[in-house]
Order: structure tokens, then sequence, then C-alpha cells
């Protein structure tokens, strides 16, 4: 029998939260072949199966943190499955002790609510739930009892009708309870979104930020974009505005270099950066994920486009590496995509800024003295204020709105 331990994954993860499952138990699986996902910061890493075999028993499943070096899993090792067969006898003798087993481990059930086999974690959410395990059936491998198994019982005992009390008068109809679970679903903070949650909250009480919004007059990059992407069509590419934004904002930066920093609160040190490492959010079917562009400072428009695209397609399919997660200097944050004329975004801790991008509109606008139909769009920053001083943060706002209010200049810039 081989014990399947969880890998170092290293960078420092103590723990690792399983995503799910690739196999069942019963299952015969080949060296290799992937076995379950963990989830480390803000990547899925799969971990293969050590060796080839039948897969014993999972022992633990999808939303539980287990510590590195904890056996997660056991494989019958295929290499047994060559051994001579037993004998005639020993079968018959083999079979009563399994069956005997498996009485002993039904008769447990009915005992303490220790004997009942459940995860810590479904452990817990039973006592919170106030649950009696010894009542629930399990679905899991060898009756082991899962979270779904709890919330089920839980539902179904709410759900069953009550007796009426004996000394209710004929003028007061018995009321029957009302359960707060039978109109509310609840689901497990759990994979992504519960990191999203740790970061976040995180970022929020540890960076005191400050706001700072302007509006842009856009009207020519609207213009030389419609014109540049009709030219890079035939050859593939999809120009967006967010190169361009790129290109702004790494001007700003070098203009500005405080804002492409960090603060190491041990330390007591502000980490100056001098690679242009730039973050962007992305949506996806598993949650907002952050890829990041390393050394945008040193790819054209053309090559940031390609870039944003191959980044996109694999956090959506969910194969972006922790590598290509990790290491931002700065962050953008493109909300107006699907609309809002404004954002407060939160800081990616533990970078000092990030920028939001809000939606871009037609609006009356003054332009040379004169009422015109222009298109509008606000920019909205967020600082960490122990590092950027106000001042930077709106100059820094003000070069980057300078550039993308004429384009042509980014093609010069380095």
């Amino acid at each position: 029998m081989i014990d399947v331990k969880l890998p170092d994954i290293g960078e420092g993860i103590a723990e690792g939260e399983i995503v799910q499952w690739s196999v069942q138990a019963g299952e015969t699986i080949a060296k290799d072949q992937p076995l379950l996902e963990v989830l480390t910061d803000k990547a899925s890493v799969e971990i293969p199966a050590p060796a080839a075999g039948t897969v014993s028993a999972l022992l633990f499943e999808a939303g539980d943190l287990v510590p590195v070096g904890s056996v997660i899993a056991k494989i019958q090792d295929a290499s047994t499955a060559s051994a001579p067969a037993a004998s005639a006898e020993q079968a018959p003798s083999e079979a009563p002790q399994k069956t005997t087993e498996k009485t002993t481990e039904k008769a447990q059930e009915p005992g303490s609510h220790n004997n009942a086999l459940a995860t810590p974690s479904v452990r817990r959410f039973a006592q919170e739930a106030n649950v009696d395990l010894t009542q629930v059936q399990g679905s899991g491998p060898y009756g082991r009892i899962c979270r779904e198994d709890v919330e089920k019982h839980k539902a179904l005992t709410a759900a069953a009708p009550q007796t009426a009390p004996q000394n209710t008068s004929p003028e007061e109809p018995p009321q029957a309870p009302q359960s707060p679970a039978a109109n509310e679903t609840r689901i497990p903070l759990r994979g992504i979104r519960r990191k999203i949650a740790d970061q976040m909250v995180k970022a929020k009480f540890t960076a005191p930020d400050f706001f700072y919004g302007d509006e842009a007059d856009l009207s020519e990059l609207v213009s030389f974009r419609k014109t540049m992407a009709e030219q890079l069509k035939p050859e593939g590419i999809k120009l967006t505005y967010l190169p361009f934004i790129i290109k702004a904002v790494i001007s700003g930066l070098k203009a500005y270099p405080t804002l492409n920093a960090s603060l190491d609160d041990e330390a007591q040190e502000v980490v100056m950066k001098h690679d242009y490492h730039i973050g962007f959010a992305t949506d996806s079917p598993n949650g907002l994920f952050v890829p990041v562009i390393h050394h945008a400072d040193r790819l054209s428009i053309i090559a940031l486009s390609h870039e944003i695209q191959r980044l996109a397609t694999q956090v959506r399919e969910g194969k972006a590496s922790a590598a290509e997660m990790r290491g931002g200097t700065f962050t953008l944050t493109n909300i107006g995509a699907i609309g809002g004329t404004m954002c407060s975004p939160i800081i990616n801790h533990p970078e000092v800024g990030i920028m939001g991008i809000n939606k871009i509109y037609q609006k009356p606008m003054v332009h040379q003295g004169e009422i015109a139909i222009r298109w509008a769009c606000n920019i909205s920053l967020s600082f960490d204020h122990r590092v950027v001083d106000g001042a930077d943060g709106a100059r820094f706002c003000n070069h980057v709105i300078q550039l993308l209010q004429n384009p042509q200049r980014l093609l010069l810039e380095t």
C-alpha cells in the first residue's frame, strides 16, 4: 500500500486546499495520471499519481485544508496484482473476516459522535450546525460523511413535520416553526473565492489607502485604436485599449517610482522595484485572477496584445501557472469592459497602487473652446498612503492621462 502525501509545493506553502479529486476510490490509475488539484495562492496545482495501481482510499475531500506532508490518499501498488492468486481455501477464509470488519464498523455508528467517519472540518461544521453525526448517512468512500451529507440531513430534519403541542387551546392554532435554512442556500467559501476573500481582507486592513479619480478625453485614442485594429485584424491580433494603457502606466511609473514599490512591514523598508511587472485583473469561470506581464516595459504594443491574449486564455481555461500569477509591481483592473463610470479598486497587496479603467462612453465635453460629443473615461486609482503621497498620486494620474489623450506619443515611449 502506497501512502500519497501532499508534496511540498514550494514558495513557503505550509498547507494546500483540495480543489477537487480527479479519481475515485476503487479506480485503477496509471503512474503520473492526474490525482487531484490543490490550490496555492491564486493558482491550482495538479498533483500526479506517484505510481500505478488501484485507489484504495481518499482521506480528504474538496475544500479541506491539508498540511504539507499529510497522507491524503492510499494506492494499492499495481505490482501486487502480479502476485500469485490466493488459494481456494484462502478466499473463503478471508471473506468472513471482511464481513466481520464491516459489521464491526457498522456497529459503531450508533455509538459516540467521535466514532463517525468524517474529516475534522466536517466534524466542526456538524458541531456548528448542531447535527449529530451518528444520525447522518455518509455518501463518501467507506461510508465517510461529507459536508453535503450533513447539510442534507439538516435540511431533511428541518423539513420534517413537527408534533403539535399537547396544550394548544382551540382559539390559538399551533404555529408551524420557521426554519431560517428553508429560504436560503449556503455555499461553502472555498477555493479561489476563499483566497480572494483572504487577500482582500489583508489588503484592506494592512494598507491605509486613498482614492483619486480624474476624467480623460480618449477620443483620439478611440479613433487611433480603431484604425490600428482594422490593420492588424488580418494578422489575428485583437487590439484592445489595454496595451496602450499599460504603456502609459509604465511611463508614469518611471516618472514616479514610489508607485512601483512595496512596503516591507517587518523590516520597515520601502522596496523600490526596478522591473515593471504589470498585473491585469481577469474574470474567469473560476473567479478573479491577476496574471502578470513580466518585463512589460520591454514589449511593444503588438507584443503586449499577444501576451494579454495568451495570459487571459490561460486563466479562463484554468491553465495559468503559478509563475504567471505572481511577481506583479502594479495592477490594472478594466471594469469598464462590463460597465460603470467609477470604481474604487482595492490595492493588490503588497503592491502600493492599482488603477481602475472605467467605461469609455460618449458625452458632451469642452473641446478646443466648444461643446462637442467626445469619448470620456474616468480613471480610478487607489494608493497605499504609507508610501505614496497624494501629490505624487495626482501627478502620476495626470501623466498617464496626458499620454492616453495623445496616443501617437505612446509609440515613442521606450
